[in-house]
C-alpha cells in the first residue's frame, strides 16, 4: 500500500514563517488567504505577483474611484472563496444595485421607487437612491433594468447604480487597451499618455453642493437684484431663476450662470470713512453676493433646498478627462494624464485599431509590478473571449505566474506582443510590444479641482499661507515635480519668488500693489531668521558669506557676550499654583522676554556639544575616550 503524503503545513513561529511538523502546534488558521486583506485591496487581482505597498495604493484608489458613465466591470477580477463568484459580483451587491428579494411582479417604476407585487399577491415599494449626494462631490442613483408588468424570478436584478455595470457588478471604471510604449517624454515616472476617444469615454459624474449662508445683511430676491444690477445677466440666464433669485431645478447651467442672486451691503474702508467721504447713497449701497457657475462644462440642477439659513443647490456635472487628471490603473500604477493625443496620432496595431493608454515600461520594474503585465494578458484573451477571466488572489505552492498566464495565451491564440503602426512617422515600429487590457479607474483628483487661487489671508506661526479651507485660504504646496520643471526651465526667479514672496507674509507688500504703488521688495523670508535662530540656540553661529552662503561655526562665550545676555539663576519653569513664569528661571520675561538673551554660567569650561564629533575626530579618540576626558577620568597631553 502506497505511503500517503501528508500536506505540508507552515505557521508563524517565532516571528518567522517556519514549516511545523506537528498539527497540534498550530493554535489559530486563517482558512482562506483573502481573509488577509480588506475589501478593496480584495478587488485588485494577482496580489503575489505586486510589492505589498503598491497593493494598498491600489486599495487607496478605490477609494477615489469616481463613477463613470458607461462603466464596465474588470476583464480580469479576483475569485471569492466559493471559487466561482469574484469580488466584483459580491461588492456590486453593497454598491447600489437592488436585487429582487422574492418572485415578483414589476407594477410601477418611478425615480424614487419601484412598486411590486410579491408572491403573497402584496404590493410593497422597493425604494431606489435619485442622485443621493455625498461629501465628496460624487452621489448614489439607481437606474431600474425592470418594466411594468415585468414577472422576475428571486435574485433578478431590479436596478442597477452608477456604481455597477448592467448585472450588478462593480463596475467604476473601463477596460483599455494599453501598451507599454514610451512616448516622447509624455510617460515619465507617473505620467500617462491618453487618446481622445478614451479620454471622452472616460467622463466621470461629479455632483457639486453649492451652500450659499444667509444673515441679516444679505438679502435674496430676483427683482431686487434685478433693480440694482440690470445688466449683470442677461434675460434668459434670469428666466431660470425663481421670485427668489433661486436657479430652478432641472435647469442646465453653462459658465456664467447664476445659481443664487443676493445681495450685501458695500464694504466701506475705515479711510473712506475718516475721510467723511460717506453720501448718503453710498451708506446705504450694496454689492453683488451672488452664487454662479463658473465651470467650462455644463452642469444640470438636479436639486434645490431652502432654509431659513441658506440655501443649498445640488448640480451634477459630466467631466471627460482632461490632462492632469488622476487615471489609475488598479495594481497600484499611479498616472497623471500627460498628454491626450487624437485618435489620427495615436499609435495603433496592425489591425488600425488606436491604442487607449501608453505607460512607460520602465515603470513595471521600478515598481516590482509583474501583476501588470500579468492582468494586461489575461484582460486580452479575456476580451477575445467576451468574458472576465477570474484567477486567485494567490497561485498555489510551486506554481509560477508567468507559467499559468502563457499556457492561457496559447490555448487562446493570443500573443503576447503586436506590431504597432506610427502614424505621426508613417512607420511600423522595429519591435514589438507588448498590448493587452487592462482596467482603469479616473480619481477624484482632476485638475479642476486643483485650481485654486488665493488671497490675503490667514497665516501659520511662522508666517506662512495657512492651508485648509475658508474663504482666502486653502494654499497648496509646490510638488518635487513642479520645482524639478521649474529648474529645468531656468525659471528660477518664479522660484524666489514662490519663497520669498507668496511664501510668507507680505500684507504691505499686497497693499501697495492694490493700491497702485510701485510695492518695496520683500525681505528676508521669516522662516530663514528663524532658522538662524534655532541654528544659533544650538550652540551653532552661521556666519554670512554673501552671495547667499553661509558658513557654520561655533557659537562662543565671546558671540553670547555681544548679545548681553543675563544669567538665568536656575531651571525653573512655571508656578503651578499660578502658571506665571517663576522669577530667575528659563521662562522669566525679564530675563528672556521680547528677545533678550539669557545664560547658564557653567562651574567649568566645556566643549560645544555641537561640535563634539568634530573636537573627537581632532584629538583622535573614540567617544567613550572623550565622555571619560569629560568626566575627568582621563587626562591628554597638550603641547604649550
Amino acid at each position: 500500500m502506497a505511503q500517503q503524503l501528508r500536506p505540508k503545513i507552515f505557521a508563524v513561529k517565532d516571528s518567522q514563517i517556519q514549516e511545523i511538523d506537528d498539527p497540534d502546534e498550530v493554535d489559530f488558521e486563517i482558512p482562506s488567504t483573502n481573509n488577509l486583506f480588506g475589501s478593496h485591496i480584495n478587488l485588485i487581482p494577482i496580489h503575489n505577483a505586486v510589492q505589498g505597498p503598491r497593493l494598498f495604493y491600489g486599495a487607496r484608489f478605490y477609494n477615489q474611484a469616481m463613477p463613470v458613465e458607461g462603466a464596465e466591470a474588470p476583464l480580469v477580477q479576483n475569485l471569492s472563496d466559493d471559487g466561482e463568484t469574484s469580488f466584483d459580483e459580491i461588492f456590486g451587491r453593497n454598491a447600489g444595485a437592488v436585487f429582487a428579494d422574492d418572485d415578483m411582479e414589476i407594477v410601477s417604476v418611478e425615480p424614487d421607487e419601484i412598486v411590486v407585487k410579491d408572491s403573497t399577491g402584496k404590493k410593497r415599494s422597493v425604494g431606489l437612491y435619485n442622485m443621493f449626494p455625498f461629501n465628496r462631490k460624487s452621489s448614489l442613483s439607481n437606474t431600474a433594468m425592470v418594466k411594468p408588468g415585468q414577472k422576475v424570478p428571486k435574485g433578478s436584478l431590479l436596478a442597477k447604480s452608477n456604481y455597477t455595470d448592467d448585472k450588478g457588478s462593480l463596475a467604476l471604471g473601463l477596460n483599455a487597451r494599453v501598451a507599454l510604449l514610451p512616448y516622447k517624454g509624455y510617460s515619465m515616472d507617473d505620467a500617462v499618455v491618453f487618446s481622445e476617444s478614451f479620454a471622452k469615454r472616460l467622463k466621470s459624474e461629479h455632483t457639486d453642493t453649492f451652500v450659499h449662508s444667509l444673515d441679516s445683511d444679505t438679502k435674496l430676491g430676483r427683482n431686487h437684484f434685478i433693480s440694482l444690477f440690470p445688466d449683470t445677466y442677461t434675460k434668459k440666464q434670469l428666466t431660470n431663476l425663481d421670485p427668489d433669485g433661486v436657479v430652478k431645478p432641472g435647469t442646465i447651467l453653462r459658465k456664467g450662470d447664476p445659481l443664487v442672486l443676493s445681495t450685501k451691503p458695500k464694504a466701506i474702508t475705515s479711510t473712506q470713512h475718516s475721510l467723511g467721504r460717506l453720501s448718503k447713497v453710498m451708506r446705504h449701497a450694496r454689492q453683488d453676493s451672488s452664487e454662479t457657475w463658473d465651470d467650462e462644462v455644463e452642469g444640470a440642477v438636479t436639486d434645490v433646498a431652502k432654509t431659513r439659513n441658506g440655501v443649498k443647490v445640488i448640480v451634477r456635472s459630466l467631466r471627460p478627462l482632461a490632462p492632469g487628471d488622476k487615471a489609475t490603473l488598479r495594481s497600484g500604477q499611479k498616472g497623471v494624464t500627460s498628454l491626450i493625443l487624437s485618435d489620427e496620432k495615436m499609435p495603433r496595431t496592425i489591425d488600425g485599431k488606436p491604442l487607449d493608454i501608453l505607460l512607460n515600461s520602465m515603470g513595471v520594474p521600478s515598481r516590482v509590478n509583474d501583476s501588470l503585465i500579468y492582468e494586461l494578458l489575461l484582460g486580452k484573451v479575456a476580451a477575445k473571449l467576451g468574458r472576465p477571466i477570474k484567477v486567485p488572489n494567490f497561485n498555489k505552492l510551486g506554481e509560477k505566474w508567468y507559467e499559468q498566464v502563457q499556457k492561457i495565451l496559447d490555448e487562446n491564440g493570443v500573443s503576447r506582443e503586436e506590431e504597432l503602426f506610427d502614424p505621426r512617422t508613417n512607420k511600423k515600429l522595429e519591435n514589438p510590444v507588448l498590448v493587452g487590457n487592462s482596467y482603469c479607474l479616473k480619481l477624484h483628483h482632476t485638475s479642476h479641482s486643483k485650481v485654486s487661487a488665493r488671497g490675503v489671508a490667514g497665516y501659520t506661526l511662522d508666517q506662512q499661507p495657512a492651508k485648509g479651507s475658508g474663504e482666502g485660504a486653502g494654499s497648496k504646496r509646490m510638488s518635487m515635480l513642479e520645482i524639478a520643471a521649474l529648474i529645468s526651465s531656468g525659471a528660477y526667479k518664479t522660484l524666489k519668488e514662490s519663497s520669498t514672496l507668496r511664501g510668507q507674509k507680505n500684507d504691505q507688500y499686497w497693499r501697495e500693489l492694490r493700491q497702485g504703488y510701485q510695492p518695496r521688495q520683500p525681505g528676508v523670508p521669516f522662516v530663514w531668521n528663524k532658522f538662524l535662530a534655532l541654528l544659533n540656540g544650538a550652540g551653532l553661529r552661521a556666519q554670512d558669506l554673501g552671495a547667499g552662503k553661509h558658513r557654520l561655526g561655533p557659537f562662543t562665550d565671546k558671540e553670547l557676550d555681544s548679545r548681553r545676555a543675563v544669567e538665568i539663576k536656575h531651571g525653573g519653569l512655571v508656578d503651578l499654583n499660578s502658571l506665571e513664569p517663576v522669577k530667575g528661571g528659563l521662562f522669566d520675561p525679564a530675563i528672556v522676554g521680547n528677545n533678550a538673551w539669557g545664560k547658564i554660567n557653567l562651574p567649568f569650561r566645556t566643549v560645544n556639544p555641537a561640535f563634539e564629533e568634530a573636537v573627537r575626530e581632532l584629538l583622535g579618540l573614540t567617544k567613550q575616550e572623550f565622555r571619560d576626558l569629560l568626566a575627568g577620568k582621563k587626562q591628554i597631553e597638550v603641547d604649550e
